[in-house]
This record gives structure tokens, C-alpha cells and sequence, in this order.
């Protein structure tokens, strides 16, 4: 009796590890890219990253988020708070990325329009967190964006 006992919990262990293993390979795996890009909106400067998913399973709801934002002042670099993005939806939009496929994901938040230079730390969040920190320059610009 303790030996069918002792076989059935040894099978329902390696079951239960042969689908953990399987859920593994098969879950996505996001890579960002080396630089954003940058676009100037009315209402400030507009960050997106375009995605890539390397993994074997689908991405869903998938969305950016700037985590932090700091201006260079006189050598040292000065947290600022960035203003939320203005959208027609409360909720930013989610976006599934197939397997070996890319998506452009815009980030959540603006960076004020004033030039300088400025790092960042964005998010891409899919069930786990991966993140990139980026160094970008911002030029004053002359002219109003276009829409």
C-alpha cells in the first residue's frame, strides 16, 4: 500500500514539474530595444519602444511605463515628475505580441517639452517587469509639432 502511495505522489511530482518546464519554454520573452524613439507631442515629448518578443508563447496585455525620470542640472541629475499622458482611454492600451514579433508600445508618461538632457528607467510589463534605462538629449525645438 505505501508503495502505490509512495509511485502515485512521485508521478503527480514529475507531471506537475513536466508542466512547469513546459510553461517555461513556452512563455513569452520581451527584449528592448537600445534606444527609444522620441516624438514631440502639444503637450510634451512622447517616448515608444518598439518590442520584441523572443519566447516561444504569445505575449498579452502588454504595456509601458515610465518608471522614473530625472533632467540633468549642473552635473547632477534632478528626479522631475512627468505629466500623464493625455488619451482617450483611462487605461493606457494593451497590446498582445505574437512569438518572434515586434510591437511599438508608447509609454504611459510625458517628458516636458524643455530641452535638455534626460535619463529614464521605461518598463515593459506582460505578467513580469523588464526594464531599460535610457540617456536621451532633447533639443530645443523652434517650431510648434506637427499634428
Amino acid at each position: 500500500m505505501l508503495t502505490r502511495a509512495l509511485v502515485a505522489a512521485i508521478a503527480v511530482l514529475v507531471v506537475a514539474g513536466l508542466w512547469r518546464l513546459a510553461r517555461w519554454h513556452w512563455r513569452p520573452k520581451l527584449r528592448l530595444p537600445d534606444a527609444p524613439t522620441v516624438s514631440r507631442d502639444e503637450d510634451g515629448i512622447r517616448l515608444s519602444v518598439v518590442v520584441r518578443n523572443e519566447g516561444a508563447g504569445r505575449s498579452r496585455r502588454c504595456r509601458a511605463r515610465l518608471i522614473r525620470a530625472e533632467r540633468e542640472e549642473g552635473g547632477a541629475w534632478l528626479r522631475i515628475e512627468a505629466p500623464v499622458a493625455p488619451s482617450a482611454e483611462p487605461v493606457p492600451a494593451k497590446t498582445g505580441i505574437p512569438p518572434d514579433g515586434t510591437a511599438t508600445l508608447s509609454v504611459s508618461r510625458l517628458l516636458p517639452p524643455e530641452p535638455g538632457r534626460y535619463r529614464v528607467e521605461v518598463a515593459v510589463i506582460n505578467g513580469e517587469e523588464v526594464r531599460a534605462s535610457y540617456v536621451i538629449d532633447i533639443e530645443a525645438a523652434d517650431t510648434p509639432p506637427s499634428s
